[in-house]
C-alpha cells in the first residue's frame, strides 16, 4: 500500500511542478496600443525644411595646367617616389608582433581531439565482424 500511496504522491508533485512551470509561462496580455499612435509613427517625415534656402554658392573649379600635370607624373615615377606623399594615411603601419609558440597548441589540440574521434567513430568498420561483435545497447 506504501508503494501506491508513494507513487500517486510522486504523480501529484509531477502535476503541480508542471502546473507551475506552466502558470510561470504564460504572456500576460496587454491592452492593445491606440490608433493614433501607429498613425503618427506610420506618418512620412520629410528630411528637408518647408522654407527654401539661399542656393550655396558653387565652389570655382579647380584647373590643373599641363605642365603641371607632367611634373607630378615625372615625381611620381622616380625610383624611390611616395605615391601618397602629402596625403595621411588611414591607420599607421602596425609593428610586427612576435610569434606566440602557444598557437601550436591551440591549433593542434582541437585538431587531436577531431582525430581522435574520427578513429573511434570508423575503427569498427576496419575491424572484421567476427571481432567486432554485436554492439549492445541495453547494457544497463
Amino acid at each position: 500500500k506504501s508503494r501506491s500511496a508513494e507513487s500517486s504522491m510522486k504523480a501529484l508533485l509531477v502535476l503541480i511542478s508542471t502546473a507551475c512551470a506552466a502558470s510561470a509561462l504564460q504572456l500576460q496580455a496587454r491592452p492593445p496600443a491606440p490608433r493614433t499612435r501607429l498613425r503618427v509613427l506610420a506618418a512620412p517625415r520629410l528630411a528637408e525644411s518647408a522654407e527654401p534656402e539661399s542656393t550655396p554658392a558653387t565652389p570655382e573649379p579647380l584647373t590643373i595646367s599641363d605642365e603641371q600635370i607632367a611634373a607630378a607624373a615625372r615625381a611620381a615615377s622616380e625610383p624611390g617616389a611616395d605615391p601618397f606623399a602629402g596625403f595621411e594615411t588611414a591607420e599607421p603601419p602596425r609593428e610586427e608582433e612576435p610569434f606566440d609558440p602557444r598557437i601550436i597548441l591551440y591549433v593542434s589540440l582541437p585538431a587531436l581531439v577531431l582525430g581522435a574521434q574520427l578513429f573511434f567513430t570508423f575503427s569498427r568498420d576496419m575491424l572484421a565482424g567476427d571481432q567486432v561483435g554485436p554492439a549492445v545497447m541495453d547494457a544497463m
